[in-house]
C-alpha cells in the first residue's frame, strides 16, 4: 500500500475516533481523496473505507504504518496538518481526537512546544471566530 492511502485511512480513522462521522469530515476527506494520484479502483477502495466505521484500534495501525513509511518531514508535517484539519472539521475535538493528535506527533517526533490540546483549542477559537 502506498503512503498517500495509508495517510487517507489514518485520516478516515481519525475522523472515526469520536465514534461517529460528521458531514464535515466526511466533505474533506472526499475532497482529499479526489486530489490523490490514485487509480480508479483504489479511489474507490478507499472511499468504501470511509462509509465503514473502523474498528477502535484501526489509527493505532495506520499511525504505525505511517511512523515506517514517510520519512520526509514535509510529508509528515502536511499529515499533522491534515488530521488537525480533520478532526476539528465538526467544530469541536473529542478526547479520543485528541489523544490521537497526540499519538501522532509522538510517532512522528513532530516539534510542539505547546500541549496539542491547547494548540489546536487556540486554531479552532481562531478557525470559528471564538475568542480565547
Amino acid at each position: 500500500m502506498d503512503n498517500p492511502s495509508i495517510a487517507l485511512r489514518l485520516l478516515i480513522a481519525a475522523a472515526w475516533s469520536d465514534g461517529q462521522l460528521h458531514p464535515a469530515e466526511a466533505l474533506l476527506l472526499g475532497q482529499y481523496l479526489q486530489r490523490l494520484d490514485l487509480e480508479s479502483e483504489q479511489k474507490r477502495q478507499l472511499l468504501e473505507y470511509l462509509r465503514l466505521r473502523p474498528a477502535a484500534d484501526a489509527s493505532a495501525v495506520w499511525l504505525e504504518q505511517v511512523r515506517q513509511m514517510i520519512a520526509d518531514p514535509n510529508e509528515r508535517q502536511e499529515l499533522t496538518e491534515a488530521l488537525k484539519m480533520i478532526v476539528g472539521a465538526d467544530g469541536r475535538v473529542a478526547t479520543e481526537e485528541a489523544k490521537l493528535l497526540e499519538e501522532l506527533y509522538l510517532a512522528l517526533d513532530a516539534d510542539e512546544p505547546q500541549s496539542i490540546l491547547a494548540r489546536f483549542k487556540r486554531w479552532l477559537a481562531h478557525l470559528t471566530g471564538q475568542p480565547t
